[in-house]
């Protein structure tokens, strides 16, 4: 953003109103905030651009054409205006799970669930389709699972408008045709076929087409892995299906839903007025099931109002839509009581689906031994009964050797003038390196503009919980490093930098961390680094998802610096994400 723009920093009052509250992330100057509507009491989503951006007139042309698409799987816009200094779209706020965290948190959903998501959104394409207009930017982070149990799709035009695409032509449509595809197989496998950027891991390929679900996941419906296929493997260069051909395929496959996702007993007043329920309408009729075979003159039902989902097995807690990585929050986890059932073998990728839900490589699964039914009974019982008093008795003689040479008093010597008795050799012992606690983090960028990364987002890499939300550097398009590695290098390196809040002799670091691999060097010092590091570090390497890299000795300060200076490959670029960095070492207070 420009300079002089106004309303870009937390406390902001936007037309008299929105008072900006939490910056939910950036997108070339654009930005998107999360804000409380002072007039209706209520919390908002707002994107502000500076005026003078060329982006601002598409900005506006996508917010009236979202508003006048008028569906209720829509996050509705309820302002949107363009002044001297800015251009903003207030959209309203919801409650839930995006689709992105959803997976992250509990893996892929039932195969009946992933279609009907996919088909919620496929029909809300198709609608606005027909109207001339696309969402232009589909992700799994854009589709979310609202506290009524609705499917829910925010950004429509506005977030392609922001990263200069126009929502309004047909490629743009074209791409949504395939991104819908690209939420099934996400809900199928946890990976993202799509075209649009995701952070989500990108799906296998071999030879450059996407693998079929079936192939990353056992037990994914025939119907559904054919569709998968048709628009992003093998057969992608056929005639693409449109968003109203895919909604009626999944809709045969999925059927009539049977309950809500997560619904709660009683909507409060704030959900109510995001998400007005409506009335029950007529299910549309089933089409056929077979993807593959899809007419191209196929012909879309009646739209209906959204019916409600079919039921999840591991129903997600919810958490602010618009907030994927709102700082503080704790993804839900996975429950880890499952219904008691006779132990079965899995089944192979390829026979039709039975509820197995496990990942699947391809190889063969071990299957463990039949038992032994030729032994004779009681021989395992008289084995173990002797082994429990060959135990006993050697610990019985373990303990009177202990007293025996305890009880023998010390005699001082040349050799060990200390040994008097009443002192021993473990307090001359070095302290074993722990955790240390109370640690905070800050991020730096020296070669940015501003000089930082993320930084709402830091503090979640040293808030104890290596499986929660990921602080993560911006997505570069060349890999970042020294100059003399990698000529087309932005910059040298990113880093985070750890306050310990005491003198300690830090011993390693351990990371969790998303993609792989990363390379990072250590750096310790007694004040905290405002520019690149310069000297040896203390330590280099390169982690995976989770790695330890140890100091070649010991190094004592208050600070650490963690200079990534290799990310992670990822869809479109390189970007490294941090869950957790842990540092041990022992206090010199």
């Amino acid at each position: 953003m420009g300079p002089d723009m106004e309303f870009t920093q937390s406390g902001d009052v936007l037309a008299g109103r929105y008072q900006l509250t939490d910056l939910l992330s950036e997108s070339r100057e654009g930005r998107f905030w999360r804000a409380q509507d002072a007039v209706l009491g209520r919390p908002v989503a707002v994107h502000v651009l500076d005026a003078r951006d060329e982006r601002a007139p598409r900005l506006m042309a996508a917010a009236r054409n979202s508003a006048a698409i008028g569906d209720p799987r829509m996050l509705r816009v309820l302002d949107a205006a363009q002044t001297d200094q800015v251009a903003y779209v207030v959209n309203e706020w919801g409650a839930g799970s995006s689709l992105e965290n959803a997976l992250a948190a509990g893996g892929p959903l039932p195969p009946q669930q992933a279609a009907w998501i996919a088909s919620e959104v496929a029909d809300l394409l198709a609608l606005a389709h027909d109207q001339g207009h696309a969402h232009g930017r589909l992700n799994p982070e854009a589709v979310l699972l609202d506290d009524l149990g609705a499917v829910r799709v925010i950004g429509f035009g506005v977030d392609a408008a922001l990263h200069g695409i126009d929502p309004d032509t047909r490629d743009s449509q074209r791409r949504d045709q395939v991104d819908v595809a690209g939420v099934l197989y996400a809900a199928l496998t946890g990976k993202w076929a799509g075209e649009t950027l995701s952070s989500m891991p990108p799906a296998p390929r071999d030879h450059g087409r996407v693998l079929r679900p079936r192939q990353v996941r056992a037990g994914v419906p025939r119907p559904l892995d054919d569709l998968c296929d048709r628009v992003l493997g093998s057969g992608a260069d056929m005639a693409p299906l449109s968003a109203a051909e895919l909604h009626s395929a999944l809709a045969g496959f999925s059927g009539e839903p049977t309950a809500p996702v997560n619904r709660p007993a009683a909507a409060d007043e704030e959900t109510q007025a995001m998400a007005p329920p409506a009335k029950a309408e007529p299910a549309e009729a089933p089409a056929a099931a077979s993807a593959v075979g899809v007419a191209p003159e196929v012909v879309r039902p009646q739209r209906q109002r959204p019916s409600t989902p079919p039921p999840m097995q591991d129903p997600t807690p919810s958490k602010p839509l618009f907030a994927d990585e709102t700082p503080g929050y704790t993804p839900p986890q996975r429950s880890a009581q499952r219904p008691q059932s006779a132990p079965r073998r899995p089944v192979a990728p390829d026979a039709s689906y039975n509820g197995w839900q496990s990942s699947w490589t391809g190889a063969n699964v071990p299957i463990a031994d039949e038992p032994n039914y030729d032994r004779k009974p009681g021989t395992n019982w008289i084995r173990v009964a002797m082994g429990v008093a060959l135990v006993v008795l050697v610990l019985v003689a373990g303990t009177i050797a202990w007293k025996i040479v305890n009880d023998t008093p010390s005699v001082p010597s040349a050799e060990n003038p200390a040994a008097d008795g009443d002192q021993g050799g473990d307090g001359d012992k070095p302290a074993k390196p722990t955790p240390i606690k109370g640690i905070t983090a800050k991020d730096l960028d020296p070669h940015g503009d501003p000089p930082t990364e993320t930084p709402d987002l830091v503090n979640l890499v040293v808030d104890g919980d290596p499986n929660g939300l990921a602080w993560r550097t911006s997505r570069y398009n060349d890999q970042i490093g020294p100059v003399s590695e990698n000529p087309r290098s932005l910059k040298p390196g990113i880093g985070l930098v750890l306050n310990l809040r005491g003198e300690y002799s830090v011993d390693s670091l351990k990371f969790n961390m998303i993609g792989e691999p990363t390379d990072i060097e250590v750096y310790v010092g007694d004040s905290p680094w405002s520019d690149d590091p310069t000297g040896a570090p203390a330590a280099k390497g390169s982690v995976g998802t989770e790695g330890e890299i140890k100091l070649d000795k010991p190094a004592d300060g208050n600070f650490v610096l963690v200079w990534m200076t290799g990310l992670p490959n990822v869809d479109g670029g390189y970007r490294a994400e941090v869950k957790e960095v842990q540092v041990l070492g022992t206090s010199l207070a």
